[in-house]
């Protein structure tokens, strides 16, 4: 693999700091990490640069956007033509194909290792086990009916700006975690996101997304704070911090809690 660019400079002849070259440099640095942003949270084939995922979390709340926005799309193509029912089947399934599949995935093996029970290095190995127990496919099911029924609700209810914020605050929460938890192991996906040039591109996100969402839901964001604080807590307890699909389980309970709530 090709060294980032960030460490080519050994090979590049010396510059002064704010030469053509360096925010060059820079510009290719950030592009690279928003095509991993997209490439590594969805199955958009964005590639062709490094791999850079401690900076493509900066460009987390730019995927809710984007997912926001093609929920959006959908709604106002099928709602009035098909009703509630059927454009919020489609919604999700179009955001589960494109991004949320690998974080529900997640949410099912949390709940598969914080079921079984044992001490934390067997909860762990559970965690990268790729089987799903009983348990965990019966609450995957549950969890997704209510989630159509919730979402049908706020269309029915004529809260159409919920199809849009529901990736955001699924964002949101993946950045929470990234700022106030701690890997729960060395290696991994998940400490990828913890590193300190990560937790600084994270931090900034998560103050920036979070202002945007309490202006339009100055109520609701903060009761998924706390919720989402007291969900990290006990994972860090449980499993010693958060792994990419504690990560994951942050993200899909974060939009779940929203349209529970706005609801």
């Amino acid at each position: 693999m090709r060294p980032p660019c960030a460490s080519i400079g050994r090979w590049l002849p010396s510059r002064t700091p704010g030469s053509p070259r360096e925010r060059n440099l820079g510009l290719r640095d950030e592009l690279s990490a928003l095509a991993t942003a997209f490439s590594f949270f969805t199955r958009l084939p964005l590639g062709g640069g490094d791999f850079r995922p401690t900076g493509a979390v900066l460009y987390l709340p730019l995927i809710g956007v984007f997912l926001g926005g093609l929920n959006w799309f959908l709604l106002k193509v099928l709602l009035p033509r098909y009703g509630p029912e059927l454009a919020a089947l489609v919604i999700l399934l179009v955001q589960y194909f494109l991004a949320n599949y690998f974080h529900f995935d997640g949410l099912l093996d949390t709940l598969d290792a914080l079921s079984a029970g044992g001490p934390r290095e067997r909860r762990l190995r559970i965690l990268k086990s790729p089987e799903v127990g009983a348990l965990g496919l019966l609450f995957g099911v549950l969890f997704l009916l209510g989630e159509w029924i919730f979402l049908k609700r706020a269309l029915l209810e004529g809260l159409e700006s919920a199809a849009f914020f529901k990736p955001l605050f699924g964002r949101w929460g993946l950045l929470f975690g990234m700022v106030f938890g701690r890997p729960a192991k060395s290696e991994g996906l998940g400490a990828l996101f913890f590193g300190r040039g990560a937790s600084e591109r994270a931090s900034l996100a998560f103050a920036a997304l979070t202002l945007f969402l309490l202006w339009f839901y100055p109520r609701g964001t903060p009761l998924i704070f706390l919720a989402l604080g007291g969900v990290t807590f006990h994972f860090r307890r449980v499993f010693g911090g958060l792994t990419g699909d504690l990560l994951g389980a942050l993200c899909q309970l974060s939009e779940f809690l929203f349209l529970a709530i706005i609801v």
